[in-house]
């Protein structure tokens, strides 16, 4: 299990969070505890802002990815019933991860597809496959928690610190 901690960006102070969703993560104080990669909601003016990380540049695409699909809906009321692949390519590790980005989102609006897990692969440098797993949106058992607009670039740099890799994606809502 991973917790990730919550806290605002302008004093550093914890916050508290509770989603609509009973199933949903509750945080009140500092702590949010999540089953799968790690990654933590930010305070941003506005927006939301999604910390990540991951041991390698997989996971740490793997953490964007659990973070929006976590923000859209409660991940564990989506099963596995399809499976829906994508590629993407880049010219910078920047540009692939608001790439993936995008196009999970663009299947999630135009679709109506959520999503449970990710699977990625990267197959060169500049190009990565992925694979979804989720199911056709049913509003009886999905309770749509953010209506996510588009990930942006603002601030977006990826950085590598204690044999890590982390980045702060900025999410328009």
């Amino acid at each position: 299990m991973i917790t990730a901690f919550i806290t605002t960006v302008s004093s550093g102070n914890p916050i508290d969070v509770v989603f609509a969703n009973p199933r949903r993560p509750v945080c009140r104080g500092f702590m949010l505890e999540y089953r799968d990669m790690p990654f933590k909601i930010l305070d941003h003016t506005a927006d939301i802002r999604v910390g990540i990380s991951g041991k390698t540049f997989e996971e740490l695409l793997k953490s964007a990815a659990l973070g929006l699909m976590s923000l859209i809906t409660d991940r564990e009321s989506v099963e596995a019933a399809e499976k829906i692949g994508f590629e993407v390519e880049g010219e910078n590790g920047e540009e692939i991860l608001i790439r993936m980005l995008g196009e999970i989102l663009y299947l999630h609006q135009a679709e109506k597809k959520v999503f449970r897990d990710i699977d990625i692969k990267l197959i060169a440098t500049n190009k990565l496959q992925a694979v979804l797993h989720g199911e056709k949106t049913d509003p009886r058992r999905h309770e749509l928690e953010l209506d996510i607009k588009a990930a942006t670039y603002h601030n977006l740099k990826i950085v590598g610190a204690n044999d890590r890799l982390m980045a702060e994606v900025v999410f328009d809502i």
